[in-house]
């Protein structure tokens, strides 16, 4: 048995050797408490990265429920580019129908920039310079050109430049594009700036609900003949 000093002694020996135990292994590391939190929000989005947001991932409408190929003809019409934010705007009579993403040229290759006008329209166009993978000539559908062998069609939109020139529009937005845009229309293509939203109304107008009327609706609005 051990007398109140041994044991003193040992308890205090056991709790120099768990102090010296503890210091060793995380001696490297701060204490709780020391660490400052860091601010894990980025502020609130911005009214135009909001807009920017939407034209470049808002899905396009399936051509069949798209009410824009139903609109009346446009007196005016103009279809713009802007390369820095990667995004286009079709304007019919001061209203944008129809925005969204693209794909322009490369800095290798780049998208020419200025103000030009729809010089022909071909919707199941081959190139002429450029084969697939299959060897066959490269589909550029809905095809529009729009200044020397440079076209604004169909084909993948990486949402990032990566065409040898061309402006790549999605299936839907091509193919709503070519049924509205006419020979003659202005085609701008800008530096900077992004494109607005669309009007969603015109592609998917909203009709409001008729239900029928409930009991106690009829109880204390009954029709009257």
């Amino acid at each position: 048995m051990l007398n109140p000093r041994q044991k003193f002694l040992l308890l205090a020996l056991v709790g120099l050797l768990m102090g010296a135990l503890s210091s060793v292994g995380c001696a490297h590391k701060p204490s709780v408490g020391t660490v400052p939190a860091k601010a894990v929000s980025t502020g609130p989005e911005s009214a135009e990265q909001q807009a920017l947001r939407l034209v470049k991932k808002t899905p396009p409408l399936r051509p069949a429920n798209d009410r824009r190929y139903q609109l009346p003809p446009a007196r005016n019409r103009e279809f713009t580019v802007f390369l820095g934010s990667q995004t286009f705007e079709y304007v019919e009579d001061g209203q944008v129908i129809l925005s969204g993403p693209v794909s322009s040229g490369t800095v290798k290759n780049p998208t020419p920039i200025g103000e030009f006008r729809v010089l022909s329209k071909e919707i199941d166009k081959r190139s002429g310079t450029y084969r697939n993978d299959y060897n066959q000539p490269t589909p550029m559908p809905f095809s529009l050109r729009f200044y020397a062998g440079y076209f604004i069609h169909e084909a993948w939109v990486s949402d990032t430049p990566s065409s040898r020139g061309c402006i790549y529009l999605r299936h839907e937005d091509a193919r709503l594009l070519f049924d509205r845009i006419q020979l003659g229309d202005r085609i701008v293509i800008k530096r900077e700036g992004a494109a607005r939203v669309a009007n969603a109304f015109l592609a998917n107008p909203q009709t409001p609900s008729r239900r029928a009327p409930g009991f106690w609706s009829r109880l204390f609005n009954p029709s009257r003949s």
